[in-house]
């Protein structure tokens, strides 16, 4: 992620249960902050985290500077998603997950404490399920526009999760390629699935839905579609 607090290194000392007890093999006076990065690295890729925008158009695809942070300027796609068609077309892979918005603002950074008697992975997981709004729920008041929504995964494991069943609109940006289209449409199922070009007019993003294979230009769509 590029987002400040994630592309950042993480670090955190033991407590309850020391660096010395979580890396006996690795553990000395010389290791010691390399030890506190390398507990701060397995925090973090303890879970997964599929970013989403929260529910308002205006938040999401209408929104500019989400275009210009993402989906390459304009020259790609945004997907719309049917959030509760997404979490029964993936149930067997999210068996331990939370889905949630983002919230912003200042916050304190979590104490690291682990149970002596667990496994070094066990307390990762425990702290993590403790503190995960703080470590991956939580961003300054710079992000507030992105209205962001969260799904966590509490698993390392990696996972493809389908959108086989719950795509409900395809957006396209402003300069995207027009030598894209006819691939991207043989994709779509359009009795599921919407599909959308982005247009600039009155100083603002405006939406104008299309049909499937209609490559024609908007203005002459426009035009031909209003004889």
């Amino acid at each position: 992620m590029n987002d400040p607090k994630e592309n950042q290194l993480w670090s955190f000392s033991g407590g309850g249960k020391s660096l010395q007890d979580m890396y006996p093999e690795e553990y000395s006076h010389e290791t010691h902050i390399d030890l506190q990065y390398k507990l701060g690295h397995e925090v973090k890729l303890s879970s997964q985290i599929i970013c989403f925008v929260n529910e308002k158009p205006e938040t999401g695809v209408l929104n500019e500077m989400m275009w210009a942070h993402y989906a390459d300027n304009h020259r790609g796609i945004c997907l719309e998603i049917d959030i509760d068609k997404f979490v029964v077309e993936n149930k067997e892979q999210l068996v331990d997950y939370v889905f949630e918005p983002v919230s912003y603002g200042s916050s304190e950074n979590p104490v690291f404490w682990a149970d002596p008697l667990l496994e070094k992975k066990d307390c990762i997981k425990a702290f993590v399920k403790k503190e995960y709004k703080k470590l991956f729920l939580h961003k300054s008041l710079y992000w507030e526009h992105e209205n962001e929504k969260r799904l966590l995964i509490f698993d390392p494991a990696q996972r493809c999760l389908s959108i086989n069943e719950s795509l409900t609109g395809l957006y396209m940006g402003l300069s995207f390629p027009t030598s894209y289209r006819p691939s991207i449409d043989n994709l779509i199922d359009e009795t599921k699935t919407k599909i959308y070009d982005l247009v600039f007019q009155g100083h603002k993003i405006e939406l104008w839905q299309r049909k499937k294979n209609d490559f024609r230009p908007i203005i002459t769509r426009k035009i031909l579609d209003n004889l």
